[in-house]
């Protein structure tokens, strides 16, 4: 009797990992095409996870996902940035510059 719960929350567990998965890989593609647009690199072509809820958003129930990132423009100085998600839907990217904040919605 207690196999059905183990398997159900099996199942929801490895859903979890594949999407989690799936909306890394989304930001991690997004933020390299805006870095490239802007003429920029994005370093180590990796992201990190800061922090995951679950939201609601214009009536939509999702996981909200917060990534971290550095990137370079023409320099050689490191600068960091930040994209948002909703599920599979970018919300916002911004990139941190000393010299001003860009932010796209």
């Amino acid at each position: 009797m207690t196999e059905i719960p183990l398997l159900l929350l099996t199942g929801l567990f490895i859903l979890f990992i594949a999407t989690n998965s799936k909306a890394r890989d989304i930001a991690r593609a997004y933020a390299k095409r805006e870095t490239i647009k802007r003429n920029g690199v994005l370093l180590d072509d990796s992201i990190a996870m800061k922090s995951m809820k679950v939201k609601r958003i214009n009536g939509k129930i999702g996981f909200y996902r917060s990534y971290a990132f550095e990137y370079n423009e023409s320099d050689f100085q490191r600068y960091d940035g930040k994209i948002e998600l909703l599920s599979y839907q970018v919300l916002s990217i911004q990139f941190f510059h000393p010299d001003h904040i860009e932010i796209d919605e």
